[in-house]
């Protein structure tokens, strides 16, 4: 009985922890709430028949997702209930790194595309010839430069073999797995935070994603632990600028989406914790520090900059010297706004400057004339984006023929990702009655903003995987919500 009065009065503090205190945060989690319900609809709706696709028989998907729904839930239960915060530690942490190893033990996974370029510059680095600084690939893309040094420092430290990178992205995924619990922990509860965790820990294009040499394992872990430090406090801790723009500033060196980020975080703290102050004193403080986030990371990206540039790396700063490239691309309906030969083929006849900046842009208007095939693109791409198969197999089988493990994998993504985009939808309805705090809109915040800023650049399912913490945060509170409903009803 003591036992079960615990456990319901942390069930209590959790609700309250989660649902909004003041009314104008609650109005604006509550609008924030009604688009999620939106973006989570259209996740559950687009996935639920592409995942139809993958089955033979019609009833295997609902099936499946009911009998994977009786599962979470007492499982969720059992995680929030039993076991002390170090037990689930160690348990998180054995089960984010056991299946990793395992499939990069069992999968040699080449480095393909970008990241071979990348992989490929870092091995010349670690020997020290920097003449691949001025070939085509970084003269295009000079941002890719610092997860390159990444990786050349990597191979300096500890030999040229592929597995020792593969095995720092199990390390960073490890604490990306830490922070995720943190961030919904603080948003929602416990419960909802152990939840996450899980979830973050056995989806499969996170576990098959470690054997690519992607840059977003860990910017992933840097953008995400800059939100952990912002909400961990409410930003009042004397340091917190500091770390969020160092955490910014470093994760935008490893995969250029720190301007995002950046917005994400400023939206926060004028709607949910300048807003409120505006009548106290103690703005003027919260203000510095915003400025002080973004001061930070502009310091983080010049001394970078200027390090590659006086050391005779490239000509070029870490930025982005075709900023029309990734819309023109966005907007081509032939390929559905996503990659393009024929598009690279075409601006690659041009110098890179403004000659072929000016050749995107016009590319890019012409593709505005149209606004009837400009709508129904947004809409193809939308559905294509949240709705479709994670391309993690692909990147991580290339090649490789291995039709059953790939058919496999794409089944178990599919439950999966059907499963958190209900848990999501259930998630959005609660918030959208009750309000949610801050902490918990910021996430809400950023996946409707990254699912909005894809709607107009180029679209790959793999681009989820930067964004899909947030919408883990979020669904843990579904599960929790569910929880709640069934024991009130005398089930789980």
């Amino acid at each position: 009985m003591e036992r079960k009065n615990r456990s319901d009065s942390t069930g209590e503090e959790q609700a309250m922890q989660a649902f909004a205190t003041t009314p104008g945060e609650r109005t604006l989690s509550r609008l924030l709430a009604l688009l999620g319900i939106l973006l989570f609809g259209w996740m559950l709706w687009y996935s639920s028949a592409n995942t139809a696709t993958h089955f033979i028989s019609d009833w295997s998907v609902p099936l499946l997702v009911l009998a994977s729904v009786a599962a979470a839930l007492p499982l969720a239960k059992a995680l929030g209930r039993y076991g002390g915060g170090r037990t689930f530690m160690v348990a998180l942490l054995l089960l984010v790194a056991a299946p990793r190893i395992v499939w990069i033990a069992a999968v040699d996974t080449a480095p393909v595309s970008d990241f071979l370029d990348m992989h490929s510059a870092a091995l010349s680095a670690a020997a020290g010839d920097f003449s691949f600084g001025e070939n085509e690939y970084f003269s295009r893309w000079a941002y890719q430069l610092g997860f390159t040094f990444y990786e050349a420092l990597a191979i300096k430290l500890f030999g040229g073999s592929l597995i020792v990178l593969k095995l720092l992205n199990v390390l960073f995924q490890a604490g990306t797995a830490v922070v995720l619990y943190k961030c919904a922990v603080r948003a929602f509860g416990e419960t909802c935070g152990r939840a996450a965790a899980l979830m973050y820990a056995v989806y499969v294009p996170n576990i098959i994603m470690c054997s690519v040499l992607t840059n977003q394992h860990i910017s992933v872990f840097f953008y995400f632990l800059a939100l952990y430090v912002l909400i961990r406090k409410r930003f009042v801790g004397k340091s917190d600028w500091l770390l969020v723009g160092l955490c910014i500033g470093f994760g935008n060196l490893m995969r250029p989406l720190g301007s995002f980020f950046l917005l994400g975080v400023l939206a926060y703290a004028a709607f949910f914790l300048l807003a409120p102050r505006i009548r106290e004193r103690s703005w003027p403080a919260l203000a510095a520090k915003c400025v002080g986030v973004l001061a930070v990371y502009w310091l983080v990206q010049q001394a970078a900059s200027f390090a590659l540039v006086q050391g005779g790396v490239t000509p070029y700063p870490l930025s982005n010297r075709e900023p029309y490239w990734k819309f023109m691309i966005g907007l081509n309906p032939a390929t559905n706004g996503g990659w393009s030969y024929d598009d690279t083929v075409y601006v690659l006849q041009y110098p890179p400057g403004e000659e072929r900046n000016r050749v995107e842009l016009e590319l890019l208007k012409k593709r505005l004339e149209d606004k009837r095939q400009v709508g129904a693109l947004f809409a193809s791409k939308t559905k294509a984006m949240w709705g479709d198969e994670d391309s993690a197999p692909m990147w991580s089988l290339p090649d490789m023929d291995r039709p059953e493990l790939v058919k496999r994998l794409v089944q178990t993504e599919r439950i999966q990702y059907v499963l958190m985009a209900f848990f999501g939808l259930v998630a959005m309805t609660v918030i959208a009655w009750r309000g949610a705090t801050g902490e918990a809109s910021l996430f809400l915040l950023l996946l409707l903003g990254y699912a909005a800023l894809h709607v107009v650049i180029e679209v790959q399912t793999r681009y989820r995987f930067d964004i899909w913490p947030c919408a883990i945060i979020l669904q843990s509170f579904g599960i929790y919500a569910l929880l709640g409903l069934f024991r009130r009803k005398g089930g789980v």
